[in-house]
């Protein structure tokens, strides 16, 4: 399958942009979680306080994002992409070096709407680009980006906090100012056309509007669980089991980079087997890879939640996928449904994880992950099986 992923180089090369826009844009949702620990110590933080902070980026970045998606769907918007990198990575400088709780919160909730902005327009020039046939596989060349920017976001911030403080916070504006001169200068203009003509009636007689409603319902069960481990794993590493803040983010960079290599994998298979059922094979095991991690304190443990967390990663391109064949007469609509209100509402629930975490402790919040992992394949089991 990964050779699928070779042999399309002319697939690579055209949607290059749109995945080095991604990875620009994503690396703001990857820092915020190594920073969680830094802002705890600077404002004196509940978890639960915690919880909010990275609720306002998730909620943000995802409630929003149907509404840029209809937007997408019926006109042109250049604009919209190298300036919805240029916001989310400035919100996350200046949440980084904010002087207040307060002031940290309002800028990443505005790094949040660059979040948002982005994906919807992005999702739908690289299906566009990719076609019916290689549909699956460029989704995973355009969701790899986000995948490493997830990746290098931990790994680059832990970097600059643990050596500069959260004064140092301004450098992390770097890649969206390389992602949008990039996204400015190479992306062609004909890329930018819109899926209809304003005016045009959609023609909504393929869509299937349950099973959109039902991949959803997964889809929010599926961000329970991955916001769950982004956001508390490094923190379960640092006030439960005692190790630096260093760990925490090692064990969630190769978490993200794991997961850009499942997405690799997960595009071609999804075109090969059906994107239903590869859903259902990457999400089974992730439960008990999360009990695993909480029960064994070793690398066998923290090797059971970096696979894990890669497996859910690998689950987001052909989510897009998904959505979209369910959506055909709206496929930026399907995308910003898919990878941002979903994911939005299961994001939200940090905020009750971190509840959890307060009354019961860290240990108790994650294996609640593990239980909601269940239910999300439960739901992906219902729906229909691929043609």
């Amino acid at each position: 399958m990964a050779i699928a992923i070779l042999k399309a180089p002319e697939l690579a090369r055209r949607i290059a942009p749109l995945t080095l826009g991604h990875g620009a844009v994503d690396f703001t949702q990857g820092a915020l979680p190594v920073l969680l620990p830094f802002m705890h110590r600077e404002f004196g933080l509940s978890y639960t306080q915690d919880g909010i902070l990275f609720l306002a980026l998730t909620v943000s970045s995802s409630v929003t994002q149907p509404l840029f998606g209809r937007m997408s769907d019926r006109g042109s918007h250049r604009w919209l992409l190298p300036g919805s990198i240029l916001l989310s990575g400035g919100g996350l400088a200046v949440a980084a070096t904010a002087s207040s709780y307060p002031m940290a919160l309002v800028a990443i909730f505005f790094a949040g709407l660059g979040v948002a902005a982005y994906h919807p327009e992005a999702s739908r020039l690289a299906s566009a680009l990719a076609g019916d046939e290689q549909r699956g596989t460029g989704m995973s060349l355009f969701s790899v980006g986000g995948n490493l920017g997830f990746a290098l976001g931990p790994l680059l911030a832990g970097l600059v906090a643990a050596t500069m403080g959260l004064g140092g916070g301004w450098l992390l504006a770097g890649p969206a100012i390389l992602g949008a001169s990039v996204l400015l200068w190479r992306l062609p203009a004909s890329a930018l056309a819109p899926v209809r003509a304003g005016g045009v009636a959609a023609d909504r007689s393929q869509d299937d509007r349950r099973s959109l409603n039902l991949l959803l319902v997964g889809l929010s069960l599926r961000g329970y669980v991955n916001f769950g481990m982004l956001a508390f794993v490094p923190l379960y590493e640092e006030q439960v089991r005692g190790r630096s803040d260093g760990y925490g983010a090692l064990i969630l960079g190769l978490l993200l980079l794991c997961g850009a290599a499942a997405t690799l994998l997960a595009g071609p298979l999804a075109d090969r087997i059906g994107p239903r059922r590869t859903m259902v094979l990457l999400s089974t095991p992730v439960a008990p890879l999360t009990l695993l991690y909480v029960l064994d304190d070793s690398p066998i443990g923290a090797a059971a939640i970096i696979i894990g967390g890669a497996l859910v990663i690998g689950t987001f391109s052909v989510s897009i996928v998904l959505s979209q064949q369910y959506l055909r007469s709206a496929p930026a609509l399907a995308a910003g449904l898919s990878i941002g209100l979903s994911i939005g509402i299961g994001g939200a629930f940090t905020v009750l994880i971190g509840g959890v975490a307060d009354l019961l402790g860290l240990a108790v919040a994650l294996g609640t992950v593990a239980a909601v992992a269940v239910a999300a394949v439960g739901v992906l089991l219902l729906l229909p099986r691929d043609a």
